[in-house]
């Protein structure tokens, strides 16, 4: 096992501690340091247009993650923009210099380290192959849709249901009028019913202990349109917990659902100009 607490205390490992919003490192910077996070995350981000006014999130480093490992046999600018999105603690080392004489001097933790990266390397190979089947299915069953209604899109959140090994998902979306309150419109638990359940949300968040008395691992995500929150989905589990990978998945599940629900939007927009001109 991994002792975070040896490599600290060794001289080769330096902590790196970084404020809210501190750039760790940007596009086509050099340095050769391997990085552990200690404390609380870190956005990976590449830009995705040439004016650099449009960025994509790729990943979050999580407490124990390790990064920018291919330092251990190369020297290549980085590919991507790491920033701390809260208050963070890092453990650095850099590996072309000083990973050599720590591994003759603490030959033990040296060859804890290479294994742990090597089991996150396993561990990352199985949640993308996750995550590039799920998406595939996901992306067939929305083009699959007919016509864009309330239907189809319950319809939809059923098949996706057994594409993301879930046991249930409520759908949630916000009230317009009271803005601490939230309506369920749809429980997988209760197939084919349109539901207008009222629940009062928590200092303006989603409490989860609140929404079912019974008991399951419980997962949320918001649904957007132009960065406006409008509705939820809570996806529910009996016996496992919902793991790094999992979240992925789900945050792709609801931005694709996300822009399934804009288009009806659009629609129903449309329709009611031309009533309203007619």
């Amino acid at each position: 096992m991994l002792d975070i607490n040896k490599l600290k205390e060794s001289w080769y490992f330096k902590e790196v501690f970084l404020k809210k919003w501190e750039v760790l490192f940007s596009e086509w910077d050099f340095d050769n340091n391997i990085y552990i996070v200690l404390i609380w995350e870190l956005s990976v981000w590449k830009y995705t247009s040439i004016k650099k006014d449009e960025i994509k999130i790729l990943a979050y480093l999580l407490q124990n993650d390790v990064f920018w490992e291919a330092s251990l046999n190369t020297i290549k600018e980085k590919e991507v923009n790491i920033i701390a999105t809260r208050k963070s603690v890092l453990l650095s080392i850099n590996a072309r210099e000083w990973l050599d004489e720590f591994s003759k001097k603490y030959p033990n933790e040296a060859s804890n380290l290479l294994k742990y990266i090597i089991y996150l390397w396993n561990k990352r190979l199985s949640e993308a192959n996750y995550l590039i089947t799920a998406t595939y299915k996901i992306s067939k069953e929305i083009l699959e849709i007919e016509e864009i209604n309330n239907k189809n899109i319950f319809l939809l959140v059923e098949k996706i249901k057994e594409s993301i090994w879930v046991d249930h998902i409520m759908y949630y979306e916000n009230n317009t009028v009271m803005k601490d309150y939230i309506i369920l419109k749809y429980d997988t638990r209760q197939k084919w019913k349109l539901l207008n359940e009222v629940k009062e949300l928590t200092n303006t968040k989603l409490d989860l202990l609140k929404l079912s008395s019974e008991n399951y691992y419980m997962h949320s995500q918001k649904l957007s349109i132009w960065n406006n929150n409008l509705w939820y989905l809570v996806f529910l589990r009996y016996n496992f917990k919902f793991n790094d990978g999992d979240k992925k998945v789900l945050s792709i599940v609801s931005t694709a659902i996300s822009g399934v629900i804009k288009q009806k939007q659009l629609m129903e927009e449309e329709r009611n100009k031309e009533f309203m001109s007619n």
